[in-house]
């Protein structure tokens, strides 16, 4: 391993050089060491020789990781801190107390390393593995944890890494002038302040937080929505108000053609009239008719087309005015129908120079996972709305199939972010927007958070299938407990720390136990991640 190397792998979080049973394996002879050293009636100088080599090799890792962090200008790197605590309480006579604090500290810290590994492996057993590319990207997400972005991590750590240098300080004026002051002996001052910079050495402090992000991440994948960036999850915790695009997200695909209904004209005819009308429109429905159409379309034979969303389209043909709109268009334009002619459900009607000329009916598949997923989004607290391009009716229709009260009809894409940028203003900065879209527009919304369905943009915060939406309520819970976890495990370590100072500042602990009891702490936040799920 190159110099570049070993300093990438001894960052802050105090990674290994070797292997964790060999750790083991020279803990166990530092141990046998120990043992020796008093308890065979050696010299003092043959024990002295036998403590050196001891924590010598227990603990020659974290010297080097303390010279490559000094060379970084990284003072309070973790092991710089170890490595001056225990040269310091070593230097006043304390051999036996800082041989075993060394060998706790490395024991503690592979036990963690491996209660680690078993929540990610937890945390993976149940990625779905049918997208390698999805599976490969979570996975990848979880082996650096270490660089997960923990919304908590990131607002508390500032403030916890200047708190880490003025103990520092602290514990240093403390060993020196505490004897001057008192009649603490200089042994006792600075054994003292070795444990207050053990006490506050950051090593456990934020270890579970980044993994939790991670550890949430997977879940959210275990429930089909998929995030790849960990950022995403804070702002899902945050998520008061979805709002769902119709198109392909709550209905399966384009309206189908149900059936084709003409007094005037045979069915080859009326559909390629129908075809014409809607060549040039830009809304879904155009896209069945045409589709539905075999044959040839001139464009250059449409004229003066107007494309009306929500409602319908109308152009100029060879000198004839066609319409191909809902009932309400036809009312606004004056054109009335007789009963027997009105159909019910999502219906357009063709009218050629004024005189009606049959009606298309239409059929949609609502997505089966929409009602049950809008009931348990409202049962976390988070409201649904519906944009769709259809008009009033057939909108209003399809959000009260799903429980949705608030929707907006007759939607293009821009009136669609228009929405969206308008439901972000009206609601408080701590309250978050997403938008659930199966459209590409090229760039991000004015949500907080853009979720594709279908497949991967550049855009999107999130992807799923539209099945998938059903993860949505899932993935919400597993961002909110993401955040309870990380704040619990923050306030524990808190809680700990405290006591760890006033326990080194009075003289009522040793260093080992200092430093046993923080990565208990940290043994526990790790391990408590496993309460989140969905």
């Amino acid at each position: 391993m190159n110099q570049s190397e070993q300093k990438n792998e001894h960052s802050k979080g105090m990674k290994p050089i070797m292997p964790d049973f060999v750790t083991l394996v020279r803990l166990a002879i530092t141990v046998i060491l120990l043992v020796l050293a008093y308890n065979i009636g050696a010299s003092r100088l043959a024990a002295m020789i036998m403590l050196i080599a001891a924590i010598l090799i227990s603990g020659f890792d974290i010297a080097i990781t303390a010279v490559y962090a000094v060379l970084r200008k990284d003072f309070f790197n973790n092991a710089c801190l170890v490595f001056i605590a225990a040269v310091a309480s070593f230097a006043v006579g304390c051999y036996v107390e800082t041989t075993v604090f060394v060998v706790i500290y490395q024991a503690c810290r592979v036990f963690m390393e491996y209660a680690e590994k078993r929540i990610k492996q937890a945390a993976t057993e149940d990625l779905p593995k049918n997208s390698p590319e999805s599976f490969s990207r979570q996975r990848s997400i979880l082996n650096r944890c270490d660089g997960s972005i923990n919304a908590v991590r990131a607002k508390f750590e500032p403030y916890y890494s200047i708190a880490v240098m003025a103990v520092t300080a602290i514990s240093v004026l403390f060993a020196a002038f505490a004897p001057l002051l008192t009649d603490m002996s200089y042994v006792m001052s600075i054994r003292r302040g070795a444990m207050l910079i053990v006490a506050i050495i950051p090593a456990s402090a934020f270890a579970s937080l980044p993994l939790c992000t991670a550890y949430g991440l997977c879940r959210s994948a275990v429930a089909g929505v998929i995030i790849d960036e960990p950022e995403t999850i804070d702002k899902a915790a945050k998520l008061k108000t979805i709002i769902f695009d119709k198109s392909d997200v709550i209905t399966a695909g384009a309206p189908k053609i149900a059936a084709m209904i003409s007094p005037i004209l045979d069915k080859e005819n009326f559909l390629r009239s129908c075809a014409y009308v809607a060549y040039k429109s830009e809304q879904r429905i155009a896209t069945s008719i045409v589709g539905a159409y075999n044959g040839e379309i001139n464009p250059e034979y449409i004229q003066e087309f107007n494309d009306i969303p929500g409602y319908g389209m109308e152009v100029e043909i060879e000198g004839r005015q066609m319409l191909l709109g809902t009932l309400k268009l036809l009312n606004s334009r004056g054109i009335s129908l007789d009963t027997a002619s009105v159909r019910k459900g999502n219906v357009l009607y063709l009218v050629i120079m004024g005189r009606y000329a049959g009606a298309i009916v239409f059929n949609e598949n609502i997505n089966p996972y929409a009602a049950k997923t809008v009931s348990n989004l409202k049962s976390i607290g988070v409201t649904s709305m519906l944009v769709a391009e259809d008009g009033m009716d057939i909108c209003e229709k399809t959000a009260k199939s799903i429980s949705i009260s608030d929707f907006f009809p007759c939607c293009d894409t821009a009136k669609k972010l228009s929405v969206v940028k308008d439901v972000r203003q009206n609601l408080d900065e701590d309250a978050a927007v997403m938008y659930v879209s199966a459209e590409n527009v090229g760039y991000h919304s004015d949500a907080d958070l853009d979720a594709r369905v279908g497949e991967q943009t550049e855009t999107e915060d999130l992807r799923m299938s539209n099945i998938g939406i059903f993860g949505l309520p899932a993935m919400v819970s597993i961002a909110r407990g993401v955040k309870k976890i990380s704040m619990q495990n923050l306030a524990l370590f808190a809680i700990v720390k405290a006591v760890l100072i006033v326990l080194a500042v009075t003289g009522n602990a040793t260093l080992w136990f200092v430093a046993l009891l923080d990565y208990a702490a940290g043994m526990f936040g790790v391990l408590n991640i496993s309460r989140i799920s969905q």
